[in-house]
Parts: structure tokens; C-alpha cells; sequence
């Protein structure tokens, strides 16, 4: 007997070219970031004495963006690399929106916490096969829509 076909609980059959893309970019933007925060960067001390987090929170931070590039460029963990990505980029948004501003010199920074944002929402969409409770995010709802209305 022929196994039926159900588009929104089988995982893709071939890997995104896309979600790899993005994936690399990432790591290589958070690894670069990571290391500035470890070595002593002048612009990452100042960042983090604005918002009162100096010398953990910059440790910190710098240890959540290392494991998050580490798992990104891991297939089996890449979801969960970019589930902690969106949730620092998350922080870092609110931390430039509330206390540090996004004017002069902090625009850059500000724009790169959105794209990485960004990336790893889409990184997130793009892999949601792979990680149950994403997967149910996305299509659970859609499935139990069509079940109730039966």
C-alpha cells in the first residue's frame, strides 16, 4: 500500500539552499560580533556600559551569539541556533529602541540586529519541519482549522 501524501507534516524532502545561505551569513555576523565583545572591543565596553551590563552582560551576550553560530552551522540544531539568534536579536532591538538609541554611530548596529532578526525569523519558517513544536507554530493551527470545520 502506497504511503498517502501530507504536504504539511512531511519535511522537505531536499534542504533550502536559502535557509543555508541565511545560516552562514549569520554565523559569520554573530561569530565576528562574539569576538569583538570577547576581545575588549572600546565600541562593545561603551555599548554595554550605556545599558549598565558591563563586563557580563557583554560575556554573556558574547557566549549566546557563539552557541547560537555553532548551532546554526549544524543541520540537526540549526532551528534552535536560530531560535536563539531571534531571541538576542530580539533583546539587542528593545536595548536600541529604549536606552541606546539608533542615531550616529548606533545605526549600524541597529540595522544589523534587524537583518539578523530577520534572518533568523526566515531561517525559522524555513526549517520549521525540523524542530515539532515549530513545525506545530506554523501548521497545527492551519490542521486544526480544517479538522473543525468537518
Amino acid at each position: 500500500m502506497e504511503k498517502p501524501h501530507n504536504p504539511p507534516t512531511d519535511p522537505p524532502t531536499r534542504l533550502p539552499v536559502l535557509a543555508w545561505i541565511l545560516q552562514i551569513l549569520v554565523a559569520c555576523v554573530l561569530g565576528a560580533s562574539a569576538i569583538a565583545k570577547l576581545a575588549g572591543n572600546a565600541e562593545s565596553i561603551m555599548l554595554f556600559e550605556n545599558l549598565g551590563m558591563e563586563p557580563g552582560g557583554r560575556y554573556l551576550i558574547a557566549l549566546l551569539e557563539l552557541i547560537a553560530a555553532l548551532l546554526l552551522l549544524v543541520p540537526f540544531s540549526a532551528t534552535w541556533g536560530a531560535i536563539l539568534v531571534w531571541g538576542v536579536m530580539t533583546g539587542a532591538l528593545i536595548a536600541h529602541l529604549t536606552k541606546l538609541g539608533m542615531a550616529g554611530a548606533m545605526l549600524p548596529m541597529t540595522l544589523a540586529a534587524a537583518l539578523n532578526w530577520c534572518a533568523s525569523a526566515a531561517i525559522i519558517f524555513l526549517r520549521r519541519h525540523q524542530t515539532e513544536f515549530v513545525r506545530c507554530m506554523f501548521d497545527c493551527a492551519r490542521d486544526e482549522g480544517r479538522n473543525s470545520s468537518r
